[in-house]
């Protein structure tokens, strides 16, 4: 009987091994989903983080939502952008459209050699224009999703789980006004509103703000994640106006009230995508910027004087 007993679990045995060696990954998979249940918010951001830093490859959907008031007068504006990057070499597509657009504005960046580059469309024609990769990657950095997702979650802190799903989990975390002065300029993310570039003083009176993050429990990668930067938008153009204003104490400056803006971001395809397809067309018919610079003709005066052009 013992013999038998015997026999049977190491037959149960043999076949357990048989199924998880032919469902690696499944393995994998569920491992990840138990460390997850067991993990602190900080730990599952932590690991969140890890998995991202290793992306080759991924998609996102960038959607900035934007609400503003200034003198009775209010605006509303949507812009959004549908990047596929690939990120050694540098290969990217950027999809990029407003609510005041008709019509999407491509951007096509294609690495070799440590030289990267751009070709964009102007006024129905293509453009091309090659730098080194660095300041490449630094001119479209509110793109890179990798990079600006990272900085984001290590930048936040005070994680907690606000809700959990069989196939995902939010969390949400708070980024400090200290924080905050940091990873607004190294991502970018007002650029789109012109409030790129400016030095600290200018985040003078901003507020702490909530970071809200979407995870794969099975992959531990970030699905979405969004900001909420409408106090770091409204003190950012009120100091700004009130720094460059010529208005004098019974004339102060019109303040701009900031309803909403949002920062979005949604993730796919991390590690999934093989190749971004520039069109030939594109590459046959792009004109060198840089020489285009260089022949246009200035005019001179009498004495050699570049001369003004209106």
């Amino acid at each position: 009987m013992n013999l038998w007993k015997k026999t049977i679990a190491f037959v149960c045995i043999s076949v357990m091994m048989m199924i998880f060696s032919a469902c690696g990954d499944t393995t994998n998979v569920q491992t990840q989903t138990d460390q997850t249940d067991n993990a602190t918010p900080e730990e599952i951001v932590a690991t969140v983080i890890s998995n991202l830093e290793k992306a080759e490859s991924m998609k996102s959907l960038i959607v900035a939502e934007s609400d503003m008031t200034t003198a009775d007068t209010t605006s509303v504006g949507s812009t959004q952008a549908e990047v596929t990057t690939i990120y050694s070499p540098l290969s990217m597509e950027i999809s990029t459209i407003s609510n005041l657009e008709k019509t999407p504005l491509i951007t096509y960046v294609q690495e070799k050699d440590g030289i990267a580059t751009t070709y964009m469309e102007y006024a129905g024609q293509w453009m091309e224009q090659s730098v080194e990769t660095n300041i490449a990657i630094d001119s479209l950095q509110m793109y890179d999703t990798r990079e600006n997702a990272v900085l984001f979650l290590k930048n936040a802190q005070d994680w907690k789980v606000v809700s959990a799903e069989e196939n995902n989990m939010i969390l949400e975390g708070t980024l400090s006004a200290d924080a905050l002065k940091t990873v607004v300029e190294d991502t970018k993310s007002l650029q789109v509103m012109g409030m790129a570039g400016l030095t600290e003083e200018y985040y003078e009176g901003v507020s702490d703000t909530t970071i809200t993050l979407t995870v794969d429990t099975a992959t531990q990668l970030p699905i979405r994640y969004a900001v909420d930067l409408s106090n770091t938008l409204e003190v950012l153009m009120n100091n700004v106006t009130s720094t460059f204003s010529s208005s004098d104490a019974q004339n102060p400056p019109q303040k701009t009230t900031v309803n909403q803006y949002t920062f979005t971001v949604e993730c796919s395809d991390i590690n999934e995508i093989k190749k971004v397809e520039i069109p030939q067309e594109v590459l046959n018919n792009a004109v060198d910027l840089e020489k285009q610079i260089e022949n246009i003709s200035i005019p001179t005066g009498e004495n050699g004087e570049e001369l003004a052009v209106e």
